[in-house]
């Protein structure tokens, strides 16, 4: 996950087609109204990343698609851009140093949404307001058919996880510390596998999933908490009242995920925000710190990212065949990369990689990154 101080929860999106871009920022309408790259049907709205925050900070737009094309124009203070329902994140991205851009497509209903660059001076929020749109067109039915098999999906990996995560908590309460070893794995890997789904909740995430440092000392709890406790320090102790919530937290997911709106566009985003999870926490070592399965989350991650895209293939299949076939490719050039790795039924703790292995990897994770950020915008293109 990432430090919940850049304001994040993080992406699983929303789609669409049509708009009209009000830039009051700017003082002009529509300036951002070029195609996007998905095709002649999706418009753009291009954002600025600044010392100051979002330029743009006020938007306003019809109902229906939009591509958020994203660029830093050399500040180091701020790197994300949001857009935000309640304390929901829509889409986002992250990482956007300067002179980087980086693009996500939304299908977006009417009402006003939130804009957030964490880290900005005096424009750090900034306001979208999006009105009803006689164009916006019916939803596809390969798109509706998309988010039905991806929330099938996300159904079962919370049932698992409250299933492996009871395991887990059963074996911390009993303070047996060669359990909870055991259990902690197989209890993490459904959690990576939806965590775009899972960080769009507010502050479940980093109740759940905060590391050592992304929260004050006082509020860490969740996975890590306790993975600290059992790994460095070979004890439960202290660690029941954290496991007791740690459950209740992943059940509160579980209940939270069943009437969530998923979407064509807002799947294809979280297939591609996994990857930027490997990137930014897997293959560097930082999440797992102490129990060093990196690389289980690695998989776990890139399981997910495999199940939002098959999720979403046929629909993709009928714009663009070609960019669905070089995904697979890729994808299947990524497990191959990863499977030297591989022990019984875990991986090779991190702290025993190579930088040639790691660097290998991560050259694996974005060859498909690339690819893979464009099906968004083909599905809202359409």
């Amino acid at each position: 996950m990432s430090a919940p101080g850049t304001g994040r929860a993080a992406a699983l999106t929303s789609l669409a087609l049509t708009l009209m871009v009000g830039l009051a920022a700017c003082d002009s309408k529509e300036k951002n109204g070029g195609a996007a790259p998905g095709g002649p049907g999706t418009r753009t709205v291009e954002v600025a990343l600044t010392d100051a925050g979002c330029e743009p900070a006020k938007l306003e737009l019809a109902a229906g698609a939009v591509t958020f094309k994203v660029s830093n124009k050399g500040t180091d203070k701020v790197t994300e851009f949001e857009v935000t329902d309640g304390n929901r994140i829509l889409g986002e991205v992250e990482n956007v140093t300067a002179g980087l851009e980086r693009s996500f497509s939304l299908d977006l209903e009417s009402g006003n949404y939130l804009l957030q660059c964490p880290g900005g001076s005096s424009a750090a929020r900034g306001t979208l307001t999006v009105t009803e749109s006689s164009a916006a067109p019916a939803a596809d039915v390969d798109l509706r058919a998309a988010a039905e098999r991806y929330r099938q999906y996300v159904q079962q990996q919370t049932g698992l996880l409250v299933s492996t995560t009871r395991t887990f908590v059963k074996a911390v309460l009993a303070r047996d510390v060669a359990a909870a070893k055991k259990a902690y794995a197989p209890a993490r890997i459904p959690y990576e596998r939806i965590e775009p789904v899972a960080e769009s909740f507010g502050d479940l995430d980093p109740a759940i999933d905060a590391r050592e440092g992304d929260v004050p000392a006082t509020e860490w709890g969740g996975f890590h908490r306790i993975e600290k406790s059992l790994w460095m320090g070979n004890t439960t102790t202290g660690m029941a009242p954290v496991a007791r919530k740690l459950l209740a937290d992943v059940t509160e997911l579980q209940q939270k995920v069943r009437g969530v709106r998923l979407d064509a566009s807002q799947i294809a985003n979280g297939a591609n925000e996994l990857l930027g999870e490997v990137s930014s926490s897997k293959i560097t070592g930082e999440e797992e710190r102490y129990s060093r399965i990196d690389l289980v989350d690695f998989k776990a991650n890139l399981d997910g990212s495999r199940a939002a895209f098959d999720a979403v293939r046929p629909a993709l299949h009928k714009r663009d065949s070609d960019l669905g076939a070089k995904i697979q490719t890729r994808f299947e050039a990524v497990d191959r990369a990863l499977a030297p790795y591989r022990q019984g039924a875990g991986y090779t703790p991190y702290n025993r990689l190579s930088d040639a292995d790691t660097r290998k990897l991560s050259q694996a994770i974005d060859a498909l990154a690339e690819p893979l950020s464009e099906v968004s915008a083909r599905l809202v293109g359409s």
